[in-house]
């Protein structure tokens, strides 16, 4: 990690308050003076512009990288939750207590198709984050 990106992670609150009140140059270099962190107009705009840059590069990362995981997490927990209103179902003598049991089971298999019916719009988004990324990283160079 480079010393920018150091400094950027240990001043980001302070730099992520300056941004969200829309601080002029004064207002932010004062605010950083306050804080114990005196510095020059031209290396807070380099802070700012680290933070706003590692920040996107961060989330499209976080994008990139975790949604397949997440999507099978739940892929998988649906799939759990059928599995044991089925056991459910075999245990029950009721008929009515039956089809409450097959209803909700009914109601998992929807959800679980309407996610998979949304993989593709998944995927186009992820497609999207990737160049956005794949540009962000080029314009790095």
């Amino acid at each position: 990690m480079s010393k920018l990106a150091q400094e950027c992670a240990l001043l980001s609150p302070i730099i992520k308050v300056i941004l969200i009140q829309r601080l002029s140059e004064e207002d932010a270099l004062n605010l950083l003076g306050k804080h114990g962190h005196k510095m020059s107009a031209r290396k807070f705009y380099s802070l700012k512009k680290e933070y706003n840059q590692g920040t996107t590069n961060r989330f499209l990362q976080i994008a990139k990288s975790e949604w397949a995981d997440e999507h099978l997490l739940i892929i998988d927990k649906i799939r759990l939750i059928e599995k044991k209103y089925w056991e459910l179902y075999n245990e029950c003598e009721e008929p009515r207590d039956a089809k409450a049991i097959l209803d909700s089971i009914r109601a998992t298999q929807e959800q679980l198709t309407l996610f998979y019916n949304e993989t593709p719009l998944m995927q186009k988004t992820k497609e999207v984050l990737e160049a956005k990324l794949e540009e962000l990283t080029n314009a790095k160079t």
